[in-house]
């Protein structure tokens, strides 16, 4: 399909250079020490022995400028003291290429990798320096002066790059990095005694096609800075959203389907709502790491201290009418907030009233830590009544190519000269998660394309308004429920479209909280856009 489709950005060669907030733009970090997984969260185990043993993919880097690239992963060892990801790196283009595999500037490092473990749901960031943000390991540095030194076409280059120890129990992750290429999953942890050794830069001189060259090696030392980010996801249905939050998780409630206005006695249609939120609960919910804690909310309407009594009183009547549901076994804390803590804008840009955004800020939400789960590879039974969240399942296997486009559409700017077309690829499922792909083709451009900050980003929702694909959700048509990118601090677990010409193409992808198990397609939602159905393939 072909659809026609105004976005809201411009065309635009952009100034700003896109980086991840994980380490150069200040997202919080800590130090690389080790650490064992937190507690109720389920380390991966290490994939079946059919997997393929070649990873190997192909991908577009740059920002301003694209070149195409192969990254062989040779490996991932976890050591005594850290993780190393190992790969051979190699430009397919004719030309010398910069291969802006960094951040900053003039990158000469490979902080743009990062690991992510789908089911324990967190994601690695590159060890750095404190002092000037640059990755530990390999640098493709030139001797003597520390710029960044070209990628000789036909030259394989090894590479390293160093993150904090993984756990003992993650026996796969996924390799997902901020550049224009596929995740790369499903590949196995190594254990080994063996550790990084640094290396000079090879002989003087430029390298030769057919040869494999050695740039320098960094070896962590000094203050250690990197960022281990447990996920957050956001999953909305009419009636309720669903906020996880690493081990913690929030299922929020629209007050309109619970009380009558200015009320806090339950409602008629309460008792539905409510006795799913209790068999969620007492499937989820985790009785030996109390409590269930209970919070209503309001908007702004009416006086502060009158607002806050009602979020009170409704947060007891919900807890009353969940504690005879469940039973004994759990112990519960309830709080109001009042109108002190909206999730959605009460009222207009232009000072008006905003009847949406304040039903969504008339809440109760029900929180909990969620038991430990084992990953499975099936559902061995149909998801509940009301269920919209799939179980942890295993890594995904590695796939270089998801499969061929099960749709498209194209994508226009408001100048109506600048056009992308977007080819929608098969869904498949990783951990715990689903992973959407998209190759994005420049159709019509004027000049270099340069996402400011990117093409599918802005789109109003207080979740994922800032994800570079956040014009793009997923949307299950048995429950309607809608599954939002999935996010980290401030980031999301995607990439990024460079700077494309004319008739070039750039893959991008998305992860998204996974439907329940039998669930085989899902909507595309596309900002005013189309809603094709997307197969989830095994």
């Amino acid at each position: 399909m072909r659809v026609p489709l105004r976005a809201s950005g411009s065309l635009a060669v952009a100034v700003a250079v896109l980086v991840c907030g994980c380490g150069s733009t200040g997202e919080p970090v800590r130090r690389a020490d080790p650490s064992p997984p937190s507690p109720g969260v389920t380390t991966s185990p290490a994939p079946s022995a059919s997997s393929s043993p070649g990873y190997v993919t192909e991908g577009m880097v740059g920002f301003y400028s694209a070149e195409p690239f192969t990254i062989d992963i040779k490996g991932v060892e976890r050591t005594p003291k850290l993780t190393v990801l190992r790969m051979e790196i190699m430009t397919t283009a004719n030309r010398n290429t910069k291969g802006d595999f960094g951040y900053g500037s003039v990158p000469s490092d490979f902080a743009r990798f990062r690991l992510f473990d789908p089911v324990g749901g967190k994601v690695y960031f590159t060890l750095r320096a404190k002092s000037d943000d640059d990755a530990f390991g390999t640098r493709h540095t030139m001797k003597g002066n520390g710029f960044p030194e070209d990628f000789v076409p036909g030259v394989r280059y090894p590479v390293e790059v160093y993150f904090p120890l993984l756990p003992p129990g993650v026996g796969a992750v996924s390799v997902v990095p901020d550049l224009p290429m596929g995740p790369m999953t499903g590949i196995p942890v190594a254990d080994t005694a063996r550790e990084p050794v640094a290396r000079e830069r090879g002989a003087s001189g430029r390298p030769k096609a057919g040869e494999v060259f050695q740039w320098p090696v960094v070896l962590p030392e000094g203050d250690l800075w990197s960022g281990v980010s447990d996920v957050r996801e956001l999953v909305e249905t009419p009636k309720k959203t669903t906020l996880q939050e690493g081990a913690k998780e929030t299922i929020g409630l629209r007050t309109d389907v619970l009380f009558a206005f200015d009320q806090a006695t339950l409602g008629a249609r309460a008792a539905a709502v409510l006795d799913e939120v209790a068999e969620e609960t007492r499937r989820r919910a985790d009785p030996a790491r109390p409590p269930v804690t209970i919070v209503g909310h309001t908007d702004t309407k009416g006086e502060d201290a009158y607002n806050q009594t009602l979020s009170v009183r409704r947060a007891q009547a919900v807890k009353e009418y969940l504690a005879a549901k469940l039973g004994v076994g759990y112990r519960y804390v309830t709080e109001g907030k009042g109108e002190s803590a909206p999730i959605a804008k009460n009222d207009k840009p232009d000072g008006g009233d905003n009847p949406g955004g304040r039903a969504r800020n008339r809440r109760v939400e029900i929180s909990y830590t969620i038991k430990q789960q084992a990953p499975d590879v099936t559902a061995t039974t149909g998801p509940s009544a009301g269920e919209v969240r799939g179980p942890t399942g295993r890594n995904a296997p590695f796939r270089p190519d998801p499969g061929a486009p099960v749709a498209d559409f194209t994508w226009t700017f408001t100048n109506k000269d600048d056009q992308l077309k977007v080819e929608v690829l098969p869904l498949y499922r990783d951990g715990a998660y689903l992973v959407a792909t998209f190759d994005v083709t420049a159709v019509r451009t004027n000049v270099v394309f340069v996402p400011a900050p990117a093409p599918f980003s802005g789109w109003e929702h207080e979740f994922s308004a800032a994800a570079g694909f956040g014009a793009f959700t997923l949307e299950d048509p048995a429950t309607k429920a809608r599954y939002h990118p999935l996010k980290m601090s401030t980031e999301f677990v995607e990439n990024h479209v460079p700077a494309l010409q004319t008739g070039e193409k750039s893959r991008a992808y998305v992860y998204y909280p996974a439907p329940p198990g039998d669930r085989t397609s899902l909507t595309l939602r596309v900002a005013n856009g189309p809603s094709p159905s997307v197969p989830i393939t095994p």
